[in-house]
C-alpha cells in the first residue's frame, strides 16, 4: 500500500527518485537547461556543471536527455549516451565503454587505445558529417573521472570539423570536480560552460515543496501539507538542498499519516529531522531557532492579551458543521431500460433507503483508524473524517483511538464504481458481517503467497449489505480471472469467485477504482 494514496496522491510527491517532472525549474535550473541546450546546438564541446551532493543534478540530467528527445525531430537530429559511474581503471576500458555506448561493433581486434580512438573518431565522424547528426555524451558523478580518462576526453575535443565538435560532452560534477579540472589547464581552457548550482533559498524551497504536491495531484488544487514554521524547520534542517528536502519531506508526510494530523509544524519536522551528523552544532542550531520562535510567540501572546481586554473586539469563532452521513442511493440507469421504467426509478428513488451505517469495528492493538477508513472507504478526506467523528460523539481525540474502542463505520457512497463497466473481478471471499470480514481481510495467514487485496462494501435492495475481499485488479476477460485464480492457494482458490455484473442499484462505498 502506498502512503501517498491516503492522502488522495495519484503518484508519489518526495520520492528519491530523480523523476524530471518533478523538478521545479527555478531561474538557475531553467538558466542553465537553456545555456546547455544552446552549446549543444551549436556543438561548442564540453560543458560542465557543477553543486553539490543534493542540488539536483541527476534530476537536471534527466531533464536535459528528456528535452533532446521531446519531440521527433529532435529524436532524429539528436544522439544522447549517459555515462553513470565513470569510475573506470584504465584508459582502454574507458574507450572499450564509451565505443560500446555509441553502438560500435566489432571490438574484438581494438585491444589497444590507438585502434579505438580511431574506431570513435571515424564513428563520429560519419554521424556529425555524413549524417548531419548531433552525438552527445552525458556523463554524471563527473568527480569520478580518474585522470587519464581527463586526457582522453581532451583528445574527443581534437575531433572536429572546421566548424563544429563531433563529440558534445556535458560533465554533471560535485564540488571537488572543479579543483581537478583547474589542475588540467589544457582542458579546463577548452570549456565552453562551467555553470555552478546553489542550495535554494526559503522561498525557493517552499515553492519546490509545493510543486512536488501539485505535480502529484495532476495540478488539482490541493492545500500544502505544511504550515509555516514546518517550512522553516525543514529548511532549516536541509540547508534547501532539494535531496534533503525531499527525503525530510517523505519522513514528515509518513509521520503525520501514522499521527493522524492534517499539518506538518515545527515540532513534527523536528522529530523526523536525524541528529547523528553533527549533533552538536544541529542543537545548538535548532535551540537558537526555537528560541526565536518563542519570541514571536510571546510577542504574539502579549498582543492577544491587549486586544482580550476590550470585548467588543473578540468574536466567536466559526464552527464548521458536521457533514451529513448520506443515507439515500442513486440508482445506475440501465441502457435499455424504457421510458415508463426511467420514470418509475426516478418516483420511486426516494423510497429507496439503506442503513445509516455499514457496521461496527473494535479497534485492537495494531490497528489504525486512519489505515481502517483507508481500507474500507479507498481513500481519506475530510468529509468521510467529520461523517465518521459524527457517528461516533465518543471519540474524543482521532489521532489515540485505545484498544478496544468501537467504531461505527457510517454508510458514505462513493461517488464513482471501483469495477468499471464491463470488467471481472475475483471475489476472495464475501460475508455479511463487516468486522468478521475485515478480520479476514487483515489477518491473512498465507500473505506472501496472496495477490494484493482490495475490501469491498456494497448494498443493493435485493442483497442488502455485502463485504467482499477480491484481488486488488480488474480483468478485461474472464480467461485472465481464471489464470489469476488458478495462481491461488487451493484453499483460497476453492472458495473464490468470478464477478461481472452487479444490481442496477448497487451503492459501493469503496471509492478506489480497481488498476487493471
Amino acid at each position: 500500500m502506498n502512503y501517498y494514496n491516503i492522502l488522495n496522491f495519484k503518484k508519489e510527491p518526495f520520492s528519491n527518485s530523480p523523476e524530471p517532472e518533478f523538478l521545479f525549474q527555478l531561474p538557475q535550473h531553467s538558466d542553465c537547461l537553456q545555456k546547455l541546450e544552446l552549446a549543444v546546438r551549436l556543438r561548442r564541446g564540453i560543458n560542465i556543471v557543477i553543486g553539490d551532493i543534493g542540488t539536483g543534478k541527476t534530476t537536471l540530467c534527466r531533464k536535459l536527455i528528456q528535452s533532446f528527445s521531446s519531440t521527433s525531430a529532435d529524436a532524429t537530429e539528436i544522439e544522447t549516451h549517459l555515462l553513470l559511474d565513470p569510475a573506470f581503471n584504465s584508459a582502454v576500458e574507458f574507450l572499450q565503454t564509451v565505443a560500446l555506448m555509441l553502438g560500435i561493433k566489432d571490438l574484438n581486434d581494438c585491444q589497444s587505445e590507438w585502434h579505438l580512438k580511431e574506431r570513435i573518431k571515424n564513428y563520429l565522424f560519419d554521424k556529425g558529417v555524413d549524417e548531419k547528426r548531433i552525438v552527445v555524451l552525458i556523463i554524471d558523478e563527473g568527480q569520478k573521472i580518474p585522470g587519464n580518462c581527463l586526457e582522453i576526453l581532451r583528445e574527443f575535443l581534437n575531433y572536429e570539423t572546421n566548424k563544429f565538435k563531433l563529440l558534445q560532452i556535458i560533465i554533471f560534477a560535485q564540488k571537488e570536480f572543479e579543483k581537478i579540472l583547474k589542475e588540467k589547464a589544457n582542458l579546463f581552457d577548452r570549456v565552453n560552460l562551467l555553470y555552478h548550482l546553489k542550495p535554494l533559498n526559503f522561498k525557493q524551497m517552499r515553492a519546490m515543496i509545493n510543486y512536488r504536491l501539485s505535480v502529484a495531484r495532476d495540478f488539482e488544487p490541493v492545500p500544502s501539507l505544511f504550515n509555516f514554521w514546518g517550512f522553516a524547520a525543514i529548511y532549516l534542517a536541509t540547508g534547501g538542498y532539494p535531496r534533503k528536502v525531499v527525503l525530510l519531506c517523505h519522513q514528515v508526510v509518513l509521520k503525520m499519516i501514522v499521527r493522524g494530523r492534517e499539518k506538518g509544524g515545527w515540532f513534527l519536522v523536528r522529530s523526523c529531522v536525524n541528529e547523528t551528523a553533527a549533533p552538536l552544532f544541529i542543537r545548538l542550531r535548532w535551540a537558537l531557532a526555537s528560541f526565536l520562535i518563542m519570541m514571536i510567540l510571546g510577542i504574539s501572546i502579549s498582543t492577544i492579551a491587549l486586544q482580550s481586554r476590550n470585548p467588543d473586539a473578540r468574536k466567536p469563532s466559526a464552527v464548521i458543521p458536521a457533514i451529513p452521513v448520506v443515507s439515500e442511493i442513486k440508482p445506475v440507469e440501465s441502457a435499455g431500460v424504457g421510458a415508463n421504467s426511467l420514470m418509475n426509478q426516478e418516483n420511486n428513488k426516494q423510497n429507496i433507503k439503506m442503513p445509516d451505517r455499514i457496521g461496527k469495528i473494535t479497534m485492537t492493538g495494531k490497528r489504525r483508524i486512519w489505515w481502517t477508513l483507508y481500507n474500507i472507504y479507498g481513500g481519506i478526506n475530510p468529509d468521510i473524517l467529520n461523517a465518521v467523528l459524527a457517528a461516533n460523539p465518543h471519540i474524543k481525540n482521532k489521532d489515540r483511538v485505545t484498544e478496544g474502542t468501537v467504531i461505527t463505520i457510517p454508510s458514505i457512497p462513493a461517488n464513482i464504481k471501483p469495477v468499471k463497466e464491463g470488467e471481472i473481478i475475483v471475489a476472495l471471499k464475501s460475508g455479511k458481517d463487516l468486522e468478521t470480514m475485515y478480520n479476514i481481510f487483515r489477518n491473512n495467514p498465507d500473505e506472501r503467497k496472496m495477490p494484493a487485496r482490495a475490501f469491498l462494501s456494497f448494498w443493493n435492495k435485493k442483497d442488502g449489505m455485502e463485504f467482499m475481499i477480491v484481488i486488488d485488479k480488474s480483468f478485461k476477460n474472464k480467461s485472465l480471472a481464471e489464470e489469476a485464480v488458478g495462481k491461488l492457494p487451493p484453499v483460497i482458490a476453492a472458495e473464490a469467485k468470478i464477478l461481472s455484473q452487479w444490481e442496477t442499484d448497487t451503492v459501493f462505498f469503496n471509492s478506489r477504482v480497481l488498476p487493471h
